[in-house]
């Protein structure tokens, strides 16, 4: 086994940046649907959000003036994001998603436990909200070789 170098752990991203066509229309989706909180911004240009945990969500105008600084650092749009949600408030998000009109494109049950939910942003970029698998794994199958009849 390889010894881990004394480095400190990561504590997850602290930034992700998404081109979109038009910053208002974002900033309404993200601000209102998912209610991040806004942290700074310069409308028409960009908008930061808070995600969490030191998490930061920029959206920058994809013709902008800014757009050029980010674009070497983003290759392709059809990524997902996931954010974490809690285990019990997946019906509230989905309850939430029907109230502003965002429809919920699909729903998964993970086999370890956990759900996720996938709907679109107004740019058509792909967002999960992810609950933590189950904290009891499920009861592994225990497959018997079967006699062999001479």
């Amino acid at each position: 086994m390889r010894k881990r170098p004394a480095i400190p752990r990561l504590d997850g991203g602290s930034q992700t940046v998404l081109l979109v066509e038009d910053v208002e229309r974002a900033v309404e989706f993200y601000g209102k649907s998912l209610m991040l909180q806004p942290k700074d911004g310069d409308a028409g240009r960009y908008a930061e959000f808070d995600t969490g945990d030191g998490g930061v969500l920029v959206l920058v105008k994809r013709e902008g003036s800014i757009a050029p600084m980010v674009m070497p650092s983003i290759s392709d749009d059809t990524v997902t994001l996931t954010f974490a949600i809690t285990a019990d408030g997946c019906e509230a998000w989905k309850k939430w998603f029907a109230k502003c009109g965002v429809a919920i494109e699909r729903e998964t049950k993970w086999i370890h436990g956990g759900r996720s939910l996938f709907v679109r942003d107004p740019d058509g970029r792909r967002l999960e909200f992810k609950t933590p698998p189950s904290e009891v794994p499920p009861k592994p199958v225990v497959l018997t070789a079967k006699k062999r009849e001479d």
